[in-house]
């Protein structure tokens, strides 16, 4: 890599990198940004960073984190909601050698001390408002993490803005990342509540940002996406790498509301919209005829199962060209399944998920079998995926890697089948893993917690057909004695077993037994109603 002086129309001096070639995340990150140039690459309802300005902030907030001690390889956890400032952050982490892993912003500050200290972090960026969240968590983990403030501190060690404006820059030129490189973390939960950790590579992250341009293209310098998931989840990196990699726009919202999404969509000029199925229901149901969506060019419906009406009204009344992707944050984009306009309108496909992306692969494994007992087509089975951006495996997890990687496939957990044209029909999750509002939670997890309680003898935490969050979370619990109320049940799980808000079941069943099966382990499926 070489470096080279510039000056742009303003006459402002801009330092230009030249990598010899695009070989990680971090060398697309370089381009792109520069290519970008004076026009806003990140956008939210407070800042609008320009290309030349998100370079400049991740060369200064990566010196800042080797001013804190943090040193490459080590990992950069994130505490924030989806925001212009926090993605600049994010690139820091692996433009640096560093690895970005971002944690839930609504999980209980024990819970992330948890965290912080599994990763072995060495800083934690945070939004503003979750400084004391932040500062919570830190004390829970009790190693040191030092932290740094997306808003105003008046420290010059911790405070965004004095960190972007001090003469700090990473030297891009002298330490230039490798393909093999560790580059990020996306946080999953297990199917036992401990939390997976799912090692992406800088290479992995370059071929999902190329395969992103399949998924979701064709996207220009034109192009402007619009992203209310928060960077938690996998979504997060899913969307915005293509469009970095495409030099194109990417707006930020914090909290979703059909009217914010709808105004800005019109006011940003829009052209793909990625949301879950329960926000695209809530936007039917907001008048989006009242709002001028001429520039969107494609709509992206995915982490839950849409149901055909879902489809029809986009495509009636949003957006003719839709795709509906299979993605999972150990797979990402280069390794997902899709299904275009044509699939689901023209070729009969509605409900299913398609046919593999360039480069992908799919086959289906007899459920409990090893990764070459492969199903004929119409079976239903457990879906492996294959494809260049497949995770490195499991953080902290060799076990968990040996048994869910092998020869370049992953298996997912999910069951499906493909029917006799090669598209793929997912039929629902191996384990117990609720899909709730589009957020994954562990039953395990749940269970675990409920049975602390003295008068839970015992209980199986189940995800129940909803037509709003995709999945209920209900608990079936055989009580010592009486059942004690939904309320003392649920302050119990918050206060006590310190779980966050979202995972509390909305419903708890008394029963006298709960079913199992022929070698007397629970049988969850029994209880759904689906």
């Amino acid at each position: 890599m070489n470096e080279s002086l510039e000056h742009n129309e303003a006459g402002s001096l801009h330092r230009r990198f030249h990598t010899p070639s695009i070989e990680t995340a971090s060398d697309l990150f370089i381009r792109s940004a520069q290519w970008r140039g004076r026009d806003e690459l990140f956008v939210d309802d407070v800042d609008r960073i320009t290309g030349f300005d998100a370079l400049d902030a991740a060369r200064a907030l990566a010196h800042g984190f080797e001013t804190l001690g943090a040193a490459p390889g080590d990992v950069i956890a994130y505490l924030s909601r989806s925001s212009a400032r926090h993605a600049a952050a994010w690139f820091a982490a692996p433009l640096s050698g560093r690895v970005a892993c971002s944690l839930h912003v609504r999980e209980t500050p024990e819970r992330l001390g948890q965290a912080l200290a599994w990763l072995g972090a060495k800083v934690l960026v945070h939004d503003d408002d979750l400084a004391a969240l932040a500062a919570y968590a830190v004390a829970a983990a009790g190693v040191a993490v030092q932290c740094i403030s997306l808003g105003t501190t008046g420290d010059a060690a911790t405070d965004y803005a004095a960190i972007v404006a001090a003469r700090g820059r990473f030297d891009l030129v002298a330490r230039r990342t490798r393909p093999a490189d560790i580059a990020a973390i996306v946080m999953s939960s297990g199917t036992t509540g401990k939390p997976k950790g799912i090692m992406h590579t800088q290479k992995s992250l370059l071929e999902a940002a190329k395969g992103g341009q399949v998924v979701m293209g064709p996207i220009s310098p034109d192009s402007a996406t619009l992203l209310y998931m928060q960077p938690s989840f996998a979504a997060w990196p899913i969307i915005v790498l293509p469009f970095v990699a495409a030099k194109a726009k990417i707006c930020f919202g914090k909290t979703f509301t059909p009217p914010a999404f709808l105004e800005s969509c019109q006011r940003e000029r829009i052209t793909m919209a990625p949301l879950v199925p329960t926000m695209w229901r809530m936007v039917f149901d907001a008048q989006p005829e009242k709002y001028d969506l001429s520039a969107l060019t494609l709509v992206s419906i995915s982490g839950e199962a849409p149901a055909e009406t879902d489809v029809r009204q986009l495509h009636d009344r949003i957006c003719r060209n839709i795709c509906c992707v299979y993605l999972s944050g150990e797979a990402f984009t280069a390794s997902g399944v899709m299904a275009n306009t044509r699939d689901l309108m023209e070729r009969g496909k509605l409900g299913s998920s398609g046919r593999p992306v360039v480069g992908g692969d799919v086959k289906i494994l007899a459920p409990g079998g090893g990764f070459d007992d492969e199903l004929p087509q119409g079976e239903t089975g457990e879906i492996a995926i294959s494809g260049p951006s497949l995770a490195a495996g499991y953080w902290n997890d060799a076990a968990l890697t040996r048994e869910k990687f092998r020869d370049g496939w992953w298996r997912s957990g999910d069951l499906g089948r493909l029917d006799a044209d090669n598209y793929l029909w997912v039929m629902g999750r191996i384990d117990n893993v609720i899909n709730s509002g589009g957020i994954k939670v562990s039953g395990e997890e749940i269970e675990h917690a409920l049975l602390a309680h003295p008068s839970v003898a015992q209980c199986a935490v189940v995800g129940q057909p909803d037509p709003a969050l995709g999945q209920r979370i209900e608990a079936y619990i055989v009580a010592r004695g009486a059942l004690p109320s939904a309320d003392e049940l649920g302050t119990f799980l918050r206060q006590q077993r310190h779980l966050a808000g979202f995972k509390v079941p909305k419903a708890f069943h008394s029963v006298d037994e709960l079913p199992t099966g022929p070698t007397g382990k629970l049988f969850r499926r029994a209880l759904r109603t689906e």
